[in-house]
């Protein structure tokens, strides 16, 4: 038997990125923008006045999606940097002091660090989102160094210390700790950590006393205590603020389909923390309260949905599917109980799973509309929800401010019998079984 490989995008990754890149914000020097805001915007020293971060961030994702390395991402953006003028060393203007200054722009050397810090950012926030997943079965989580004669001592003191994945020491000293940091986290559960102790492997677990030091933020004036060993600015936990800036669903609703579909592949990660929010949004709209958003998403469009679309020459303009409050009030709605074909509504308050795992996913024919199809207990019966793809409707969001958006839009829920969903001539099943 033949076993082939193929590569795994990291989804988590590239999500944490795609997250980054919503907030370009040209910056003058780094310390303008200072540790865990990385999390949340796309920045690169020296780049205020020029019109570059979309393409750099762009090159970026690319490069993460697509496993290229550094040599294509330099090959295909310098020549984009260069026709800027952003690129060797000129007079630039600090446009907060108005100070004209000699800096160095792009160059091969600048675009290693802007690649390698962001690659390795990036990365540790998807290691992280594993980590608070998987923390049940592997509660541990190990500082591993690559021990050779670049390795910063203060790192080497740290290398093999094993605390919980919850630990407050790990707000501060997670990997990546400074510029070309090379250190990494390893998650390990009980019979790891016995196991490698049977091994020979000198783990330890109180962790080794900081030594402080104040650093003076040149840019703000403002005084930072800095452990030795930790670079200015990195005195915090990369991964986790990336993982905590991931899009939740509510901003699927921006990113492209074949992002949403890679989220949709992993439905832990498009959960988190989905579920509970949803059922809080559910109960406030399906009694006509006022909330916050009057569209939310709760679910993406997976891979075999998108290459079904395809091949009838539809290309959603986003992956997310979304619900609207009127759309919830007609679920529930007195007329159609009546007529027992409501879905119950604590089933219902869980539609981010249902959308997440469905039983089966059908397009009908008729309108390309798509149907998700999932069990309910004690009931002989399907549940659906019933999704238009690329709807557009008029939303408004937490600013207050109304605005036209385009998504995959749930119309209806609602019971069917599997005798209706055998109709191939009205039915398309693209995945699972009736």
């Amino acid at each position: 038997m033949t076993v082939e490989l193929v590569a795994v995008p990291p989804r988590d990754a590239i999500a944490a990125l795609f997250e980054r890149g919503k907030r370009l914000d040209p910056s003058f020097a780094w310390e303008d923008v200072w540790q865990e805001i990385h999390a949340s915007q796309f920045t690169v020293a020296k780049s205020a006045g020029f019109d570059i971060l979309k393409e750099i961030h762009a090159g970026l994702l690319k490069a993460l999606s697509e496993g290229t390395t550094f040599r294509e991402f330099a090959k295909e953006l310098t020549p984009f940097l260069q026709s800027k003028g952003w690129w060797g060393r000129q007079l630039v203007t600090d446009p907060e002091t108005g100070d004209t200054v000699s800096a160095q722009l792009g160059s091969t050397r600048r675009l290693r660090t802007i690649f390698d810090v962001n690659m390795r950012v990036s990365y540790a926030a998807g290691h992280w989102a594993g980590f608070e997943r998987n923390k049940a079965a592997r509660p541990f989580l190990r500082y591993v160094c690559i021990l050779d004669s670049r390795t910063r001592p203060a790192h080497r003191a740290r290398h093999n210390l094993v605390l919980p994945v919850d630990h407050p020491y790990w707000a501060i000293w997670a990997p990546p700790c400074g510029w070309n940091c090379r250190c990494t986290l390893q998650s390990l559960s009980q019979r790891d950590v016995d196991r490698l102790i049977a091994q020979g492997e000198q783990l330890f677990f109180e962790p080794p006393a900081d030594v402080w030091r104040d650093y003076v933020n040149k840019r703000t004036g403002e005084i930072a205590r800095v452990p030795e060993g930790i670079d200015p600015g990195w005195a915090y936990n990369p991964g986790k603020a990336g993982y905590q800036a991931l899009p939740a669903t509510a901003k699927l609703i921006d990113a492209p389909p074949a992002l949403a579909a890679e989220v949709n592949a992993d439905p832990d990660w498009l959960l988190k923390p989905a579920t509970a929010e949803f059922a809080n949004w559910f109960d406030l709209a399906a009694v006509g309260g006022r909330v916050e958003q009057s569209i939310v998403a709760v679910g993406a469009l997976g891979r075999a949905v998108l290459d079904a679309l395809r091949r009838r020459s539809i290309k959603p303009v986003s992956g997310a599917i979304t619900i609207q409050q009127k759309a919830v009030q007609h679920m529930l709605r007195d007329v159609k109980a009546t007529r027992g074909r409501v879905v119950p509504v604590d089933v219902l308050r869980r539609m981010p799973t249902l959308l997440a795992s469905p039983r089966a996913v059908l397009l009908d024919k008729r309108d390309n509309s798509l149907l998700y199809i999932f069990d309910v207990p004690g009931d002989d019966r399907f549940g659906k929800i019933a999704v238009q793809v690329d709807f557009a409707r008029r939303m408004r969001g937490p600013d207050g401010k109304a605005g036209t958006v385009t998504t995959n839009a749930i119309r209806t829920a609602g019971m069917v019998d599997a005798r209706t969903l055998s109709d191939r001539v009205t039915y398309e099943l693209i995945e699972g079984s009736l």
